[in-house]
C-alpha cells in the first residue's frame, strides 16, 4: 500500500513538474540573425501600443506564447472572438496576457497587409517577435528605446513596403483599365 502511495506521489510530482516547466514556444535568436527593419518596426509600434498598459505584474512570457501561437499557426479561434474575449475581461492575468499577443500580431499583420498584402514578405517574424518581447520588458522597466537603430530599421521597412506599394499600383491600375474595357466592349 505504501509503495502505491509512493508511486502515486511520484507520478503527481512528475506532472506537476512537466506542467510547470512547459516552454514557452517562444526563444530569442541570436543578435546576428535579427533583421533590423523588422525588430524595428515591432518594437517602435509595441512601444507606441503598450506604453501605458504594461506594469511590472505584466505576463509577458504569456504574451509572448501568444505571439508565437500565431506565427506557428497554432490559434484555432478566429479574431474575432478573442476580440470578444478581452472586451469581457473576465479572464485570468496569463489567459488575458495571452489572448492579446495573439489579438497584437494579428493586427500588426492586418496592418502590413493593408498597405500591401506583400509587405508582410518583407519582415521576418523571429525578429519581429525578438522586437516585441524587447519592448514589453522595456516597457515594464520604464525605459523605451527611441534611438538610431530603432528609427532607421522603421523607415527600412516604410521605405521597402512604399516601394512595393508603388510597384503594385501600376500592375493594379493596368489590371483594371483591362476589366473596364472588357465590361465597356460586351456592351
Amino acid at each position: 500500500m505504501k509503495s502505491v502511495k509512493s508511486w502515486l506521489a511520484l507520478a503527481a510530482l512528475l506532472v506537476l513538474t512537466a506542467c510547470s516547466s512547459k516552454p514557452s514556444g517562444w526563444s530569442r535568436i541570436p543578435d546576428s540573425e535579427v533583421d533590423q527593419k523588422s525588430y524595428a518596426i515591432a518594437y517602435g509600434a509595441t512601444g507606441q501600443t503598450y506604453a501605458d498598459r504594461v506594469n511590472e505584474s505584466y505576463d509577458i512570457p504569456s504574451f509572448m506564447r501568444g505571439v508565437d501561437d500565431w506565427f506557428n499557426n497554432r490559434v484555432n479561434l478566429p479574431v474575432e472572438q478573442i476580440r470578444a474575449s478581452l472586451l469581457n475581461r473576465m479572464l485570468d492575468n496569463n489567459v488575458f496576457a495571452y489572448y492579446s499577443g495573439v489579438l497584437y500580431v494579428a493586427e500588426l499583420q492586418e496592418n502590413f497587409n493593408r498597405l500591401s498584402p506583400t509587405c508582410w514578405g518583407l519582415v521576418q517574424t523571429p525578429s519581429i517577435a525578438q522586437g516585441i518581447h524587447d519592448a514589453m520588458l522595456d516597457i515594464q522597466k520604464n525605459k523605451l528605446r527611441h534611438d538610431e537603430y530603432i528609427q532607421n530599421g522603421a523607415e527600412q521597412i516604410l521605405h521597402l513596403c512604399v516601394k512595393q506599394v508603388e510597384k503594385e499600383q501600376p500592375k493594379a491600375k493596368k489590371n483594371n483599365k483591362k476589366t473596364t474595357s472588357k465590361k465597356t466592349n460586351k456592351k
